[in-house]
């Protein structure tokens, strides 16, 4: 679950807050099919595996790497899967899944198999750069993947889903709050193109969902680890694809870890308000903690992040990554409103040692010299951006680097589930709502003008591009809620304050599928998947080896 920078084209705040080649020695499994028809299933599962050396291209940063991490001691491989798992109107491309695969130290007792969230981040990536238990490298291999179309997970012909690097760079600095509707018309101009671009470009993006996710593991479980249950451990949108794994394939589960659960309640309104609400304190926490950095009022340090996010829509704050030159200041240009609310959001996915930190240096910072370096940094980050090349004073002087992972998030949000447009009348309920259990956040993320559109959605957008198009299935319009008809023992691990997720949703999940609740004394996003608990690391351990039935347990939050 994250945050979306798009401007609120459809109704107020309901629509802010979401939620290289690694190479074997054998050549792509491709399935016999000259034309489009029923999915011959069975060939999928019957492939054979074959590990081998990394392609560098795979291989993070060794300063990005964990201690531990010995490049040498992986290996890697590809599994195909099925673009569509129904008969499709045409021909499309199979997706190559790739893995990557940490040996045991020991004799290995089984696998698990590993993602950190998204939608859009690489699970060969959490493989380099966790440090995992001791007791399960020594006894499983770890095994990370990347869901179709993320990162290395492309196409077997090579292509891969993926917008263009300028009209989404682009999409930073126009108008984050309009102050009328022709400032919104104009915004929307600008994503039209943007939208209409990432259409052309990538025809088969409605493959993306994770129903199609879920069966894709299914497949790589059985390739890599035939006759054996699933044994997973997912973080944030990981646990998404954990749920529809073990609803929907209920005879393969084995032991399945939840780590930070993204929201089960089908009242989606309801889950947004709650995370407003989770962010809200987050924020005034932040507030706080500059303000007693800075010797100063609540009241005082809260003005302050007011008055530089209007510096910020007047287009007076500077950073590094713009495309208008500041004028005033040399290798500097103009920031954006969008930059400044969207960084400060990032600081919710940061440890909780360093997130006041950055928070207090991005504040000072903005007073002292009108920069909005840092929170450009990391709303840049957050995005699967390099913020390292985006120096340069004009769009035709950088050198844009980027992972295509904000698409993939926005694509397979808007396949899992897509709410119909709420009504004008409703609309203005939820912005009553949502000042209610959030008043400083959307201060933040509104106009001062006041000005707020209320209406049928403006401009273009994924869901309305799979309605109008009768080749494209309808996404659907009510959201999926996870059963365990395995009876497996599962495990749901949440930090108790942390907004990304909020704690809440980790009691719904476990209520709903029978499951034992871990709570952790945090506030960082997936605890379990950070690896750097104790406690919750020993809770992992004594949970895949078996050391006796598991019960409700409250982890501190410092090692």
């Amino acid at each position: 679950m994250s945050l979306s920078r798009t401007p609120v084209v459809a109704f107020s705040l309901v629509g802010v807050f979401i939620v290289s080649a690694c190479q074997g020695p054998s050549a792509p499994f491709v399935r016999d099919a000259e034309t489009p028809g029923p999915i011959d299933i069975e060939s999928y599962y019957d492939q054979e595996v074959s590990w081998g050396e990394c392609d560098a291209e795979w291989l993070i940063e060794p300063d990005v790497a964990a201690s531990g991490f010995v490049d040498a001691e992986v290996t890697c491989a590809s599994v195909a899967v099925p673009a569509v798992y129904e008969e499709a109107a045409e021909e499309v491309p199979d997706f190559e899944i790739a893995m990557m695969r940490r040996g045991a130290t020991d004799t290995a007792r089984g696998s698990i198999f590993i993602n950190p969230g998204g939608p859009g981040v690489s699970g060969v990536g959490q493989v380099q750069f966790s440090d995992f238990p001791e007791d399960l490298t020594d006894n499983f291999d770890i095994i990370g993947f990347d869901p179709r179309g993320v990162e290395h997970s492309v196409f077997a012909d090579g292509s891969e889903i993926r917008c263009s690097d300028e009209t989404d760079f682009i999409t930073y600095f126009e108008e984050g709050s309009p102050a009328s509707e022709e400032e919104l018309d104009a915004v929307v101009e600008v994503l039209d193109v943007h939208y209409e671009t990432c259409q052309k470009d990538n025809p088969y993006w409605w493959t993306l969902s994770t129903d199609n996710v879920a069966a894709d593991l299914d497949i790589v479980r059985e390739v890599v680890t035939p006759g054996e249950p699933l044994n997973f451990i997912g973080s944030s949108y990981g646990t998404t694809i954990a749920g529809r794994y073990v609803s929907n394939f209920p005879d393969h589960v084995g032991k399945i870890v939840f780590d930070s659960p993204t929201t089960v309640d089908t009242d989606r309104v309801a889950s947004r308000l709650e995370k407003l609400a989770a962010d809200e304190e987050k924020l005034a926490g932040f507030v706080q903690g500059y303000a007693d950095n800075q010797e100063l009022s609540f009241d005082e340090a809260w003005e302050t992040v007011l008055e530089l996010r209007q510096l910020a829509d007047d287009d007076q704050l500077y950073g590094f990554a713009g495309i208008e030159p500041a004028g005033e200041f040399e290798d500097t240009q103009i920031s954006s409103e969008s930059l400044f609310t969207k960084g400060i959001a990032a600081m919710n996915y940061l440890p909780e040692d360093q997130a006041q930190g950055y928070f207090n240096l991005a504040i000072f910072e903005a007073v002292q010299h009108r920069s909005n370096h840092t929170f450009e940094w990391f709303a840049f980050r957050l995005d699967g951006y390099e913020p390292d090349s985006l120096y340069g004073e004009s769009l035709e002087e950088k050198d844009i680097e980027r992972s295509n992972e904000f698409e993939i998030r926005v694509i397979v949000n808007t396949m899992d589930f897509s709410q119909p447009p709420l009504g004008e009348e409703e609309q203005r309920e939820f912005s009553e709502r949502a000042e209610e259990v959030a008043p400083m956040l959307t201060t933040l993320y509104s106009d001062a003008s006041g000005y707020e559109y209320f209406g049928p959605p403006k401009g273009l957008s994924w869901y309305q591009m799979a309605i109008d198009d009768p080749e494209i299935p309808d996404p659907p319009a009510e959201p999926f809620v996870p059963s365990n008809p395995s009876g497996e023992e599962l495990l749901i691990i949440g930090s108790l304050y942390e907004s990304v997720t909020p704690f809440s949703f980790a009691e719904d999940t476990a209520e709903t599928l029978g499951a034992t609740l871990i709570s952790v004394e945090s506030e960082i996003h997936a605890p379990a998947g950070n690896y750097t608990n104790d406690c919750v690391n020993r809770v992992l351990v004594d949970y895949f080896l078996d050391r006796g039935e598991m019960a409700p347990v409250t982890c501190p939050g410092a090692s």
